[in-house]
């Protein structure tokens, strides 16, 4: 009983040895981004059709993260802000408008504060960003499917959390020095 308990801490630990180096390589070539990946669909419906607006937005901050461009993000972070301010309330639910109003003025913030900030400081409000997203999806709904994704590695091993439309990694919070660090944690429809 023993050699078999002893047999399953070796082994468990080397998976967690092996998940973390996997993790800390660095992938070498260009970064492909999702480009021509759109939310708009062909969806009629106003509110879907301004969530698909943010959620390519969003998009692009991301791509512009997962390329290391600074300049890109914050032109990215201006469009989210602007497209963000410009999402109609009145188009909600009642019963779900004063939560969609905090998600979307912290949205806003996040994203302002994006364009204005050097790279290191655009990937931290990011984080922010993300969650955001996450909880504005969870009101809106979304006309394409996204996959939250999540880096263990990032904020101290604090881990963090990224939305995407394609299942394959591209982290945001480390770009080409850690791009395909992380793992899909659900689906979202």
């Amino acid at each position: 009983m023993k050699k078999v308990s002893t047999s399953i801490t070796i082994l468990a630990l080397g998976f967690l040895t092996f998940g973390a180096m996997s993790c800390k390589e660095a992938e070498k070539g260009s970064v492909k981004t999702e480009v021509g990946v759109s939310a708009q669909g062909n969806v009629g419906d106003q509110e879907t059709s301004e969530a698909g607006t943010i959620i390519d937005s969003y998009l692009t901050l991301k791509d512009a993260l997962v390329a290391d461009s600074q300049e890109q993000a914050a032109k990215a972070g201006e469009v989210m802000a602007k497209n963000v301010s410009e999402f109609d309330l009145g188009a909600v639910d009642a019963s779900k408008r004063a939560g969609l109003e905090q998600i979307i003025a912290t949205a806003k913030e996040k994203s302002t504060q994006i364009a204005k900030s050097d790279i290191a400081e655009q990937r931290e409000h990011f984080e922010g960003l993300s969650a955001s997203l996450v909880d504005f999806v969870a009101i809106t709904g979304t006309p394409i499917t996204l996959y939250q994704q999540f880096c263990p590695m990032y904020n101290n091993d604090k881990g963090g959390m990224w939305v995407s439309a394609v299942k394959a990694i591209k982290n945001p919070y480390f770009g080409s020095g850690m791009l395909n660090c992380g793992f899909v944690q659900k689906e979202i429809n």
